[in-house]
C-alpha cells in the first residue's frame, strides 16, 4: 500500500510537469502564432534572398534578324510631396522623358505620395537622370520584351504578360524553353543589419534558349504590305497570305488580317490576336480540283488523253450543279485550265467516293498540320459513310468540306514537291546563350500521296491555268508559274450559303520546273469583284514578283524593249 507522502510527492511532480509542459506550449504559441511576424523579419534580416530574373531567349528569322529580345528599361516615378519645385522639375525632365512639360508639371504637383512619370524609358537615360539630380524623382530598372520589327509578325510571335510568361503565338508555345531559369543571391546579416561578405552565395540566372525560325522577315514584309493593300482595295473582312518552300515545308511568311501590334496588345480586342492562317476555316472551292485530278490520275481512272463534254451544268441525283459557262468538248487538262465543275465531277465519279476521300485525307485535308502555333483548327472532311447522295458532286468542287489556309497550301505543295506531303516547319533549331545548337528540327516528310510522275503532270496542267486559263493575272514576266484559282461560297448559320459572300483565293508555285516558293492568297468576303482569278491572283503576282527580285532568281526569258 502506497504511503500518503509518496502520493503527495507524485501529485506534486505531476502538477509541476504539467505546468512546465503548459509553459512550453504557451511559449510556442506566443512565438509561432502571436509574434511570428517579428521573428520572421529577424530571420530575413539575418538571411536575405534576392531574386535575379533570367532574360528570355531571343527569336531570330532564318537570316539571323532579331524578331524578339529582352531589353533593360526604366520606369521613372516621383513622390510629389518630396519635389520642392514641380515647375522646375518638369522643365528638366520633359526632354529626357519625351513627355509634355505641362503634363509632367501637373503630375509632379499631385497631392499623392506616388506617381509614375513614364514607363519604358531606355536604360541609357538613367545616367542623365542621375546627373539632373531632381529631388523626389526616382526610377527602377526592369526588363521588357522588345519586338524590333513590330507590328510585323505579331500574330506569329505573340507576346508576353507582366509576369513575363508567354501568352500568345510562339512566345506561348515555347514559353518553357524561352523563359530560362531565374537566379538568386543569399547572404547573412549581422546584428546591426550589415551584410557578412563571407556568407554571400550567388546562384546566377540562366538565360532562356533561342529560337531560329524558317520565317524570312523580308518576305514577311512583302506579304503583309501586299495584304494590307488588298484589304483596303477589296474591303474584305479577313485576309491571309502564306509563303512556303514546298520542298522542305519551311514557312517563309505567315500574314493575317485584321491584325494587331504585339507591343501594345492590350489596346486590341482578343479577336485581333487571332492568326487566321491556322484558325479560319473555309470551303476551298476550285483550289481543291488539282488534288482530285491527281488522285484520279494516280488510280488510272483517267488518262491525259480523255475528253469530257461540258454543257454548262450537270445533274447529281437530280440536283443541278452549274459551271461558269458551257465549255463544250474538253481534254483532261482543260478541266483544270477552265476550272470546269462538270468535268471535275465526272472525274470524281470515276474515282468513287471511297478513293476520293482516301486521297483528300492523304493530302492532309481535314486534319491539323501540326504547326507549332496555338489554336490551329483541324477543318472538316466527313467520312464516306456520312456523305449525302450529293456529296460526290459537291466535294470535288470544294464544297461540303472546311480547311484552314495553311492546310490548303500544305496539301497543294505536295504536287510541287514531287507527290510528298511535307509537315510545315516554322522552327529550324534551338540554340543556347552562346549560340551553340541544342536541337535541330529537320524537314519532315509525312507520306507520299501520289507518284512523282503524277505530281509533275498535274503541275504542268496548273502552269497552263496561269498561261491560258483563269489564273492569267498571276503571271510574272520571264518566269514559269503553276497555280489554281478558287472562289468558294461562304456558309452561314444552318449551313446555308450567304448570298454574295465568297472566299476568293489563289495558290501558286514558282519558278518552274523546280518550284522554290509557294504562295497562297485568301480574301474573305471581298466587296465587288469576287472571283479568285480577278482579285486574289493579282495579289499573288505582286508578292511573287518581289520575292523573285529579292532572292535574285534570274528570269528564264527576258522581255527586250525596243527603242
Amino acid at each position: 500500500m502506497l504511503s500518503q507522502s509518496f502520493i503527495r510527492r507524485a501529485a506534486f511532480l505531476s502538477s509541476l510537469l504539467f505546468f512546465l509542459l503548459g509553459g512550453v506550449v504557451f511559449r510556442l504559441f506566443h512565438l509561432q502564432i502571436l509574434n511570428h511576424h517579428l521573428y520572421r523579419e529577424e530571420v530575413l534580416r539575418r538571411f536575405t534572398l534576392d531574386e535575379l530574373l533570367a532574360l528570355r531567349g531571343e527569336i531570330f528569322d532564318r537570316n539571323g534578324e532579331v524578331l524578339a529580345k529582352d531589353v533593360e528599361m526604366l520606369t521613372v516615378y516621383a513622390c510629389p510631396r518630396a519635389v520642392p519645385d514641380p515647375s522646375q522639375a518638369a522643365a528638366r525632365l520633359a526632354s529626357l522623358l519625351g513627355e509634355d512639360e505641362e503634363k509632367l508639371r501637373e503630375r509632379l504637383s499631385a497631392h499623392t505620395s506616388f506617381v509614375v512619370l513614364r514607363a519604358g524609358v531606355p536604360s541609357s537615360v538613367g545616367n542623365t537622370l542621375r546627373e539632373a539630380r531632381v529631388d523626389g524623382v526616382y526610377w527602377v530598372r526592369e526588363t521588357r520584351r522588345f519586338y524590333p520589327k513590330a507590328p510585323l509578325l505579331s500574330a506569329v510571335l505573340g507576346f508576353v504578360g507582366r509576369d513575363r510568361k508567354g501568352l500568345e503565338g510562339l512566345e506561348y508555345v515555347f514559353d518553357d524553353l524561352l523563359r530560362g531559369k531565374d537566379g538568386y543571391v543569399t547572404f547573412e546579416r549581422d546584428a546591426l543589419g550589415q551584410e557578412i561578405p563571407t556568407t554571400v552565395t550567388l546562384h546566377p540566372p540562366e538565360k532562356g534558349r533561342n529560337l531560329h525560325l524558317t520565317i524570312d522577315a523580308t518576305i514577311q514584309f512583302f506579304a503583309e504590305e501586299a495584304l494590307d493593300r488588298a484589304m483596303e482595295r477589296t474591303k474584305a473582312k479577313r485576309g491571309v497570305i502564306i509563303v512556303n518552300d514546298p520542298k522542305t515545308g519551311d514557312i517563309l511568311a505567315l500574314a493575317s488580317r485584321p491584325g494587331f501590334d504585339n507591343r501594345r496588345f492590350q489596346e486590341f480586342p482578343p479577336e485581333a490576336w487571332r492568326n487566321y492562317a491556322i484558325n479560319m476555316v473555309i470551303e476551298p472551292g476550285s483550289t481543291v480540283k488539282p488534288l482530285v485530278l491527281a488522285a484520279a490520275l494516280e488510280e488510272k481512272v483517267v488518262t491525259p488523253g480523255d475528253t469530257f463534254y461540258c454543257s454548262g451544268a450537270t445533274y447529281v441525283h437530280n440536283h443541278r450543279i452549274r459551271c461558269i459557262k458551257a465549255h463544250g468538248q474538253e481534254k483532261l487538262e482543260d478541266v483544270l485550265i477552265n476550272s470546269c465543275n462538270v468535268g471535275i465531277i465526272s472525274v470524281a465519279q470515276r474515282l468513287g467516293k471511297e478513293k476520293l476521300y482516301r486521297y483528300l485525307r492523304g493530302f492532309g485535308l481535314g486534319e491539323r498540320t501540326g504547326v507549332p502555333l496555338p489554336g490551329e483548327e483541324g477543318g472538316l472532311l466527313r467520312q464516306p459513310e456520312q456523305w449525302s447522295l450529293l456529296s460526290i458532286g459537291a466535294i470535288p468542287i470544294g464544297q461540303e468540306m472546311m480547311v484552314t489556309p495553311l492546310q490548303l497550301l500544305v496539301a497543294l505543295s505536295s504536287l510541287a514537291s514531287g507527290g510528298v506531303l511535307m509537315r510545315p516547319r516554322l522552327v529550324q533549331r534551338v540554340t543556347d546563350a552562346l549560340g551553340n545548337t541544342l536541337e535541330v528540327f529537320p524537314p519532315s516528310p509525312v507520306r507520299r500521296v501520289v507518284s512523282e510522275k503524277t505530281a509533275r503532270l498535274v503541275l504542268s496542267m496548273m502552269e497552263k491555268v496561269v498561261t491560258e486559263g483563269t489564273g492569267k493575272k498571276a503571271q510574272v514576266v520571264g518566269y514559269r508559274i503553276a497555280g489554281k484559282t478558287g472562289t468558294g461560297q461562304k456558309a452561314g448559320q444552318g449551313g446555308r450559303y450567304i448570298p454574295g459572300a465568297y472566299y476568293s483565293s489563289f495558290a501558286g508555285f514558282f519558278p518552274l520546273p523546280d518550284p522554290r516558293f509557294g504562295v497562297l492568297v485568301v480574301l474573305d468576303e471581298p466587296q465587288g469583284e469576287y472571283y479568285g482569278g480577278d482579285i486574289a491572283a493579282p495579289v499573288f503576282q505582286e508578292v511573287a514578283e518581289r520575292i523573285l527580285r529579292y532572292r535574285g532568281v534570274i528570269p528564264e526569258r527576258a522581255e527586250v524593249e525596243a527603242f
